[in-house]
């Protein structure tokens, strides 16, 4: 990454969030949680990273569709994060947090808002970083759309059992690694 964009240095990867659509249950508080208000729809969300070369290398999956990327990523496993990529860094959209826990290992854009309020030498540095990072986050599009557009099976509902639609998502992200090998 570093050799493409000389201006970032220890990033390794890039992560996105994707929501599922899920067959409902008859089991109401589980009912409740996967409901996702923004598309009206049950659904589970998924946050995949992925490595320069395609593989995913992180993953988060089955997480309830009324948690946002944001609110897995921050309380569910970035100290997971933490451990596994050391004093690397992951690009990420501005659904993620890159404060508190984050800060220095979820990297990516500066939003319009932020940049207004800096001064001008600052400001254009760091548009110029922000520019790269939106480039670079675009690898993060390009694996989801390769994993939904090779497995039909996500443009269909998930199973509402728990452990079976687990399965599948694993099996999913398996044999996209084995794709990217070959």
């Amino acid at each position: 990454i570093n050799a493409r964009e000389p201006l970032i240095d220890n990033v390794i990867g890039f992560m996105d969030g994707v929501s599922l659509p899920t067959q409902c249950t008859s089991k109401e508080n589980e009912q409740k949680a996967m409901y996702d208000g923004y598309t009206c729809n049950t659904a589970v969300n998924n946050v995949l990273a992925y490595g320069p070369n395609g593989k995913v290398f992180l993953s988060a999956l089955n997480f309830p569709g009324s948690w946002t990327d944001g609110k897995l990523s921050a309380k569910h496993f970035i100290e997971f994060i933490k451990q596994k990529i050391g004093r690397y860094k992951i690009c990420v959209d501005q659904g993620f947090p890159r404060q508190g826990e984050a800060y220095g290992i979820l990297v990516g854009p500066i939003s319009r808002r932020t940049a207004r309020r800096l001064h001008r030498d600052v400001r254009d540095y760091l548009l110029k970083i922000s520019n790269i990072h939106t480039s670079l986050r675009q690898a993060s599009e390009w694996g989801m759309r390769g994993l939904q557009g090779t497995f039909p099976r996500l443009k269909s509902r998930l199973p509402s059992d728990k452990n079976k639609r687990r399965l599948v998502l694993k099996t999913i992200v398996f044999i996209h690694n084995l794709r990217t090998d070959i």
